[in-house]
């Protein structure tokens, strides 16, 4: 552990280092905003977490080049085609999802690791300051700043403080941030693992009459595999053990499982939590810390990300160009439907994977056979149900010049387009990145303007 100074002094603290706080980070240094993370981990967290990265993410994250986003003779070749590729809905292989030709696919696998390191290293290189191995102990809220108490004895005085810190978030609880709440139904726990009977525990989703499993075999090593128990919830959760990890295991298989090599043991429920607003003065939250939920197909990963665009830029207008709070306001409003939707989708997904509720799943089931309830689903999964999102185009300039949009926002910057110099921009601020130029795939706006965070801000 580093031995830090006895005060610091910086814009925005982000408590919390997983990876919506560190992407919070990197987005706010982009915007040659200070920040300091204070993060309790010393490394990165290596257990079973989210790994699918959904459509409108894998959007934002080409946005800012974190993956490459679809190239220009792509986009003109084929402007207007659909990437589709099959997906689970409460265990079942129901959904097709789909995103846009123009952008780079409807899903993906990247481990959350590799994304909290991927963001550090970009936080890092644009100057943020990532304390690793320290916690902060509590938040005094003052009217124009917040001063932070760390464990090591040193504080921290922060315009404001953004909290990424999980489910039991302190700046969450520092603040007035009211909240729905959906009681849990069921606990698991998931677990890497080798099981050393083939067939004992199936691949992928399995139902029994007491919950559900899921095994990803690994013929490497350890795989995935999570004990699903629906007899009801815990009242105490203490971090789980290989005993009672065997035990759970047992339980819902009906039988002993053969296994080794145990280890990254994580426990989990369908409780599900989002908070009502998302900002409070000087405090403000993303990730966890503002919606919690079941963990199926990565939704609460990808919404936190989605919170880290969404916030980044706005909060570092108001400390850089002195934009009014109220923009924190839209960046809540925003936000918390989006976590309704996402809380909203996955109780019905618990309650649809409860052995006892078979007349539950038949009827979901029967709706999702209807096209336009199927396409309404797959779109609140994908995040693609969000409006105002602006697909990629290829811009070709009077010199020649070609770009994508993606590409012109790897800056974080505005982008203000039109056809040419006599066409105006509507309200476009004046630090926008501004080009003249022909757009394709044909658009319904004559000239645009796209926030940073790739939604359309106004159009003509």
């Amino acid at each position: 552990m580093s031995t830090e100074p006895h005060a610091i002094e910086t814009d925005v603290l982000v408590v919390g280092g997983g990876p919506v706080g560190m992407l919070v980070a990197a987005e706010l240094a982009l915007q040659q905003v200070n920040v300091v993370v204070v993060e309790s981990r010393t490394e990165l967290d290596l257990r079973p977490r989210a790994g699918t990265v959904h459509a409108r993410t894998l959007s934002l994250l080409a946005r800012r080049g974190y993956i490459p986003s679809v190239p220009p003779d792509a986009i003109a070749r084929n402007p207007v085609g659909v990437h589709r590729s099959p997906f689970q809905f409460a265990a079942q292989p129901v959904l097709t999802l789909s995103s846009p030709s123009v952008e780079p696919a409807p899903i993906a696998g990247i481990p959350q690791a590799r994304l909290e390191a991927a963001f550090e290293d970009r936080a890092r290189s644009l100057g943020a300051r990532i304390l690793r191995g320290h916690r902060v102990n509590r938040l005094d809220v003052g009217e124009h700043e917040v001063a932070a108490q760390v464990d090591a004895g040193f504080s921290i005085r922060a315009k404001y403080v953004v909290g990424a810190d999980g489910a039991r978030s302190l700046v969450a609880r520092t603040g007035n941030f009211p909240a729905e709440v959906y009681p849990a139904t069921m606990n698991a726990i998931a677990g890497l693992a080798v099981s050393d009977v083939p067939g004992q525990i199936p691949p992928g989703w399995n139902p029994t009459p007491t919950g559900w499993t899921m095994h990803n075999p690994n013929p490497g090593g350890q795989a995935r595999i999570i004990a699903m128990d629906f007899s009801g919830p815990l009242e105490h959760r203490p971090e789980p053990t290989e005993a009672e990890y065997r035990q759970r295991l047992a339980y819902v298989l009906g039988a002993e499982p053969a296994l080794s090599r145990v280890s990254h043991l994580t426990r989990f429920s369908d409780h599900g939590r989002y908070r009502t607003s998302m900002w409070d003065g000087r405090l403000l939250l993303a990730g966890d810390a503002a919606h919690s939920h079941y963990p199926l197909g990565g939704q609460g990963l990808n919404s936190g990300m989605q919170d880290a665009f969404a916030l980044g830029w706005r909060l570092a207008r108001v400390l850089t160009v002195r934009a009014r709070p109220t923009v924190l306001a839209d960046y809540s409003r925003e936000r918390v439907a989006h976590a309704a939707a996402i809380v909203g989708n996955t109780v019905l997904q618990s309650r649809m994977m409860n052995p006892a509720n078979p007349q539950v799943r038949d009827a979901v089931l029967a709706m999702l056979a209807v096209p336009a309830v199927h396409d309404g689903i797959a779109g609140l999964i994908s995040g693609q149900f969000q409006p105002g999102f602006q697909h990629d185009l290829v811009l070709t300039e009077n010199n020649g010049k070609v770009s994508t949009l993606a590409e012109l926002l790897h800056g974080g910057r505005f982008v203000a387009i039109r056809p040419d110099e006599h066409t105006p921009v509507p309200n476009a601020p004046d630090d926008a990145l501004l080009v003249t130029a022909k757009v394709t795939p044909d658009q319904p706006w004559t000239s645009a303007v796209i926030r940073p965070d790739g939604y359309l801000a106004s159009a003509l």
